[in-house]
């Protein structure tokens, strides 16, 4: 994407110093995982995109202008007992729920949820494998729903085409107890709660996300891209979703076609 970028690409609307916009070729991102929450690396304030691309995984600087300039990415480097970056099947970068400063992710790897935790601008500390049985799931947030501080996980169960809600526990050293996000008999209240009812199926909304806060009452929120076209905004609530969404797009040929929303 151009970003803000005028028609004259060789310089960016502002007149800084950095490096001339360079597009990314056709092609470059196919087959890519796309993440990104807040500023991941070089710690100038901007967002920056995570991408699994060409079997390895990368953070891409943004720039300010809602571009990223593909000469300045830089390799995320994992752990020896890590999941190569290739079997990825999603990733979501969640901040830092482990309350050491620095950002941790959250993968599934098939049927594997993983843990990749403590990325300070070159690797990734360490890779701690959660649990199983998540072939037939999406996840859509982990971060603070329910109000405690502490990061919980809302996530789509093709099983029953639900979203559910685990509520993480506070971990004795500051953070979040990784392992209370594992399964649903390790997390606060022992059970995984209904977050979104039934209408949630891969088959009615394709596409799936869930952001930071973006109505302003302190709660992340998701936004959803349905078969039938349109594209909601779905304001979180502390225990479950509340009405239908809000409709941001009407009917549309465009958007059920798109490979991912980010």
């Amino acid at each position: 994407m151009s970003g803000a970028y005028q028609i004259n690409r060789d310089k960016d609307p502002n007149g800084d110093d950095l490096p001339p916009y360079v597009a990314a070729p056709g092609g470059h991102f196919k087959g890519s995982l796309i993440t990104h929450n807040g500023d991941i690396y070089g710690g100038d304030g901007l967002q920056d995109l995570v991408v699994r691309v060409g079997g390895k995984l990368w953070v891409y600087p943004g720039d300010g202008y809602g571009a990223v300039n593909i000469d300045r990415r830089q390799e995320i480097l994992l752990p020896a007992d890590a999941p190569a970056p290739a079997s990825l099947t999603q990733i979501l970068a969640t901040g830092d729920i482990t309350g050491d400063g620095r950002t941790d992710f959250l993968a599934t790897v098939g049927d594997e949820l993983w843990a990749l935790t403590g990325y300070h601008g070159a690797t990734v500390d360490q890779a701690i494998r959660l649990s199983s049985g998540w072939s037939e799931r999406d996840l859509a947030i982990v971060a603070d729903v329910s109000g405690d501080g502490v990061a919980d996980m809302v996530y789509r169960t093709g099983a029953s085409g639900r979203l559910l809600l685990r509520k993480g526990i506070a971990a004795g050293g500051g953070g979040t107890d990784l392992a209370s996000l594992s399964s649903a008999a390790n997390s606060s209240g022992g059970l995984d709660i209904e977050y979104g009812a039934s209408g949630w199926s891969s088959a009615s909304v394709p596409l799936l996300m869930g952001t930071p806060d973006a109505n302003s009452d302190g709660i992340p929120d998701i936004w959803a891209v349905r078969a039938d076209g349109p594209v909601r905004f779905h304001a979180g609530g502390r225990a479950a979703l509340a009405g239908a969404g809000t409709e941001i797009i009407g009917k549309s040929a465009y958007w059920p076609i798109r490979i991912a929303i980010g």
